[in-house]
């Protein structure tokens, strides 16, 4: 077979032509350069990073003719056969096969000798992860100490396998996964060498697909090329590839935007029949909301964003229609679902719920948004008679008004002491939030709790919202009791919180002019202490000691203190 494909084509045959790699490539074109040239290394990282490419460089710059050279002539025997693989002092061993130790053993003889016509005898270990622990713990001693004239390069995509004891006697070097932009730039130029028209959405689609791997791009566009001739259209790679439109995607978020369920199901439903992957569909949904999300936070042309130019303002546009709160919901409820229909028997349904989710996640508020309005849907309703355009904004209604619990109308206040509505401010912006005022005290009210309750809203509109839900309360042997109904148990669930019971504790004990502790009961446990536990005076009457004490004495009990309580 004669064709050679475009990955081996063009595979970098100098340090200078690795893409993406100048740490690891500069380290080791300084280490030739000094002579310290180490006996053993790691090289590590994903699939089509350059990992095998850059250790047969470096056995060609330390065998070429002219070397040890950082720029190998290629030309020379020595290069020709690395390059081809068939070098005698250079052996490529692929551990998925060979991962035994058997294999190890024969190369521990082999190492023994010296090379045959070049300067080092070089083993190359591909995949070095999936030695046995067997075969590692054969190769420990000549890895540490080899022959002269030797070297080590163990190459892998999981690193975290290799023993402890293999990677402290090697020089471990990390490839990163490749920028979109440095995929985007290799392939053009491999596009103009091969006489190829592209549209740049073509080649942005490819550099998307490839994730990191320029081996993975190079192949992606040979197969591109085979099914659209001498023009890659956008159009036509994206249906060679499986990768949805990016105006798909787009109107997919146009929909969520309008709350449009339906609309978005159909989308789905569309997807299914036209043979879309849906897993990978929800991926590259995900990417887009993570595009829209920089865009709203950074900016349509941040580099962050990885997309054509031409789609960079259609990117804006939409991220202007949410907020950073929505954007960030969505990206975590696709990440989600994106997990959960890699295992799902039915991902279809998990990627509907997904969407769904995003429609009406708008509408949800936010956990403390709830708590801190906690009995502001119970706020008695204005009058009629006020003008509409007197009622103050929303946000200074929330700040202005403290939630409060309705009361019977026997608890109202009259008409003539409800506040006047404010007068109408006309082009000028609303008042800043001022400090939340405690409401007034309702007729009746014991004053000692009215200003128990406005010392409470002083500090925390919170504490005093949970005190407008209890039934009654009362002060009995330094104790400060609150009794909840137990259809109001959460607020009285809400009280006994360390910190809300440290608040009422200081406010209280201000109040009384005595240190008290706080009591929170419901009614049913409020019925039961009373009827099962007396107070110290009734418990001293009946204590046997005491009696025995008063009769001895012939006393009388003047007062009682209760020293379990202190």
């Amino acid at each position: 077979m004669s064709y050679q494909v475009i990955a081996r084509k063009y595979r970098p045959q100098t340090f200078d032509d690795v893409v993406g790699q100048h740490l690891v490539t500069d380290t080791l074109k300084n280490a030739i350069l000094t002579d310290r040239v180490a006996h053993g290394y790691i090289f590590s990282g994903g699939r089509g990073v350059g990992k095998t490419t850059t250790a047969r460089i470096l056995a060609k710059a330390l065998n070429c003719i002219a070397g040890p050279t950082i720029t190998p002539d290629g030309t020379c025997p020595s290069c020709v056969e690395i390059t081809a693989g068939n070098s005698v002092d250079v052996q490529e061993i692929d551990a998925a096969s060979n991962r035994g130790i058997d294999e190890i053993r024969e190369l521990r003889e082999a190492v023994r000798y010296l090379p045959s016509r070049d300067r080092y005898k070089i083993f190359l270990i591909d995949e070095a992860h999936m030695l046995t622990t067997e075969a590692f713990n054969a190769l420990l001693k000549t890895l540490e100490e080899p022959p002269p004239r030797s070297l080590f390069m163990l190459a892998t995509t999981e690193p975290h396998k290799l023993p402890p004891t293999i990677q402290s006697r090697c020089q471990h070097f990390a490839f990163r996964l490749l920028d979109y932009g440095e995929i985007y730039d290799r392939l053009r130029a491999v596009v103009a060498d091969e006489n190829v028209s592209a549209d740049e959405g073509a080649i942005s689609t490819l550099a998307q697909a490839a994730e990191g791997s320029m081996r993975d791009g190079l192949s992606l566009l040979d197969q591109v090329i085979a099914a659209c001739g001498q023009h890659l259209d956008e159009k036509r790679v994206r249906q060679v590839l499986g990768v949805v439109p990016a105006a798909l995607l787009a109107d997919i978020m146009t929909a969520v935007d309008a709350a449009d369920s339906r609309r978005v199901l159909e989308q789905v439903g569309q997807l299914a029949a036209e043979g879309y992957e849906l897993a990978h569909f929800c991926g590259e949904l995900t990417r887009f909301v993570r595009d829209l999300m920089i865009g709203h936070s950074c900016g349509a042309d941040s580099a962050l964003i990885q997309v054509p130019t031409e789609q960079r303002k259609n990117i804006g546009e939409i991220s202007g229609r949410f907020s950073e709160e929505d954007l960030s919901r969505f990206f975590n409820i696709l990440l989600r679902a994106e997990s959960e229909m890699r295992y799902a028997l039915v991902p279809r349904f998990h990627l509907e719920l997904a969407l769904m989710k995003m429609v009406h996640a708008r509408r949800l508020a936010s956990l403390e948004t709830l708590l801190s309005g906690l009995g502001t849907a119970a706020l008695p309703a204005r009058s009629s008679s006020v003008p509409s355009h007197a009622t103050a904004p929303p946000a200074a209604r929330v700040v202005a008004e403290p939630p409060r619990q309705v009361r019977p109308a026997s608890f109202e206040r009259p008409p003539a002491e409800r506040p006047s509505p404010e007068p109408p401010v006309a082009s000028t912006p609303p008042p800043a939030p001022v400090e939340t005022a405690a409401p007034s005290a309702v007729a009746g009210e014991d004053p000692v709790l009215a200003a128990i309750k406005t010392k409470v809203y002083g500090q925390s509109n919170f504490l005093g919202s949970c005190l407008e839900h209890m039934t009654t309360w009362h002060v009995e042997n330094g104790e400060a009791t609150f009794v909840y109904a137990q259809k109001d148990s959460f607020f009285a669930d809400l009280l006994k919180s360390r910190e809300q019971q440290e608040t009422l504790r200081t406010v209280c004990a201000q109040v009384l002019g005595q240190p008290v502790r706080i009591c929170v009961r419901l009614e049913e446990q409020e019925k039961e202490a009373r009827v099962e536990r007396p107070n110290a005076r009734q418990r001293a009457e009946r204590d046997q000691n005491v009696e025995a004490f008063r009769k001895k004495f012939d006393g009388t009990v003047l007062d009682v203190k209760d020293l379990s309580r202190e």
